[in-house]
């Protein structure tokens, strides 16, 4: 699998994810659905309310991680069979 990384957008800030996934989009849900981070992740529908997550990516907000700044980290590879977050850690004032 291939490792994506986003690097924590907050202005007073820092800190980054690591995913192991096959595409950005699978690395942002695999985050996204992660329980000990969904809490950086919003989910809301066309009316803009919050809601459950339902698998729609443009569902799916983060102010730490929007998807338009995920990456591959074309250097880094892993033997990970499953999606999964790799690491994350971060800061926010």
């Amino acid at each position: 699998m291939k490792v994506f990384c986003c690097i924590n957008q907050h202005d007073y800030g820092g800190g980054l994810i690591l995913v192991a996934a096959d595409t950005k989009e699978e690395a942002y849900f695999t985050a996204a659905l992660d329980d000990s981070i969904s809490y950086l992740f919003d989910w809301t529908d066309d009316n803009d309310m919050l809601c459950e997550p339902d698998g729609t990516i443009t569902h799916c907000k983060s102010d730490s991680y929007p998807l338009d700044k995920w990456f591959e980290v074309e250097h880094l590879s892993t033997d990970l069979t499953e999606p999964q977050v790799i690491i994350e850690d971060s800061y926010f004032e």
